[in-house]
């Protein structure tokens, strides 16, 4: 069955990024593109300005050059590639994330407050987080360092297979290594471990268990994924700050969501999620959790 990877594309250097991001998920998915660029019109101001008609008709068709020059760009890189422009009128958070709906991978751009890349995460980013159903990447960082390498970070007290597989899978493609990173984040005992021996013994036992159970998590998806012999550790402390900071040895970050309510579309983002698509230095994969 063919992948389809839909893209979120405006012509800013956000858009760009997330346009040659997506071009080569699905091409190495040997799959298709799905260019997307969504559209809203005001209503005219008065007497004569433009008609409702007009306006939407001049607003549409921008849109649709826009989408159709993103899309030209892609078909000269992947002459192979299939890809279809599409656009759609609707705010940008809510028509991306109806793309995602009959998507396998959605991309975004990460573009905060006047579109710097520096900034935090903008509004449509969250949105079409909050609204998708598929794995959505964040772009961030920049194109320019390569390190040949993926982390995925696993909680190890919930279902993280699908985690782990996108991650997997995503070594697999790129031919770079992985990093499985579960951060104990109840480190509330540490401070107490000089005074008391017997509370450095529940650390040292609590570590070794959480290293047991990771081990077997990723043992399990490395059956999956033979192709794939993975580092995995355990970390101690802020699991935000942690993971920030791997982030920038990284090509791509990939963590998990829940999903909402059963029967209703999107993800729930946790502080830690949140955090790491406001400051990690690279792309972030949010993967909805089984």
């Amino acid at each position: 069955m063919t992948a389809t990877v839909a893209v979120g594309f405006d012509r800013t250097p956000s858009g760009e990024y997330a346009l040659h991001v997506a071009a080569r998920e699905a091409h190495d998915r040997g799959g298709s593109l799905v260019v997307t660029t969504a559209y809203h019109w005001l209503t005219p101001p008065g007497p004569g300005s433009q008609s409702f008609a007009d306006t939407e008709a001049a607003t549409r068709k921008a849109a649709e050059e826009i989408a159709e020059y993103g899309a030209g760009r892609i078909r000269r890189l992947y002459p192979d590639l299939p890809v279809e422009p599409h656009a759609v009128p609707g705010y940008a958070g809510k028509v991306l994330a109806e793309a995602g709906h009959t998507a396998d991978l959605l991309v975004v751009g990460n573009r905060g407050a006047g579109g710097f890349q520096g900034l935090q995460l903008g509004s449509t980013s969250l949105r079409t987080l909050a609204g998708s159903c598929c794995p959505v990447i964040v772009v961030r960082g920049n194109a320019v360092d390569v390190h040949q390498r993926i982390v995925a970070a696993v909680d190890i007290d919930e279902n993280c297979d699908t985690v782990l597989d996108f991650a997997f899978d995503e070594a697999t493609r790129r031919k770079a290594g992985l990093t499985v990173t579960h951060i104990w984040d109840e480190p509330w005992l540490v401070p107490y471990e000089q005074q008391d021996p017997g509370i450095a013994e529940d650390i040292t036992r609590i570590e070794l268990e959480r290293e047991d159970r990771l081990a077997t998590l990723v043992d399990s998806a490395e059956a999956r994924h033979p192709a794939i012999r993975p580092f995995h550790q355990i970390g101690t402390g802020s699991t935000a700050g942690l993971l920030v900071d791997a982030s920038q040895h990284a090509d791509l970050l990939v963590t998990g969501a829940h999903r909402n309510a059963e029967g209703q579309h999107g993800m729930l983002l946790g502080p830690v999620t949140q955090a790491l698509l406001h400051h990690a230095h690279c792309p972030i994969a949010v993967v909805p959790l089984n």
